[in-house]
């Protein structure tokens, strides 16, 4: 099959597959005296194998690293199974990242809802600073003395 087939069996375009090829991810089984590029099923399954993998997270370096795990030792399991493990621990440090930042917002959400609540009184006045300070001013800026 040559690579507009192949692409629209996977959905991908052309280019990807292009790509993926100058990546040395996806080989044709041949090229036509045209120079079009001819695709066999062995191809197809490689492509549908890299896809899943990175619908799955992985990063093309570790699909080739993936790849050239099989081809020296073949298909291990326990190596695949590996990979997923250390993906899922990544996955799972991102997650408690993501939540901790979640929370901080929370936090962040309702202190300043409390502030906007508390700087009207009851008479619907804003109330005034105490005495002693003044309206808010912009930080200072550090002096930049020029390396003379």
């Amino acid at each position: 099959m040559q690579i507009g087939e192949l692409a629209q069996r996977f959905g991908v375009a052309p280019s990807k597959i292009r790509f993926l090829e100058a990546e040395g991810l996806v080989r044709p089984a041949r090229r036509t005296r045209t120079g079009y590029r001819e695709y066999d099923e062995s191809s197809a399954e490689a492509l549908a194998m890299i896809l899943q993998a990175q619908s799955l997270g992985f990063t093309l370096d570790e699909i080739k690293g993936a790849l050239a795990e099989s081809r020296t030792n073949g298909l291990r399991h326990d190596y695949l199974i590996g990979q997923i493990t250390q993906k899922l621990t990544e996955l799972d440090r991102h997650i408690a990242q993501v939540q901790e930042l979640r929370g901080r917002l929370i936090c962040a959400r309702n202190e300043l809802k409390t502030r906007m609540k508390n700087s009207i009184n009851c008479a619907g006045k804003t109330p005034t600073l105490p005495s002693g300070t003044s309206k808010l001013r912009a930080p200072r800026q550090p002096n930049r003395r020029s390396a003379s």
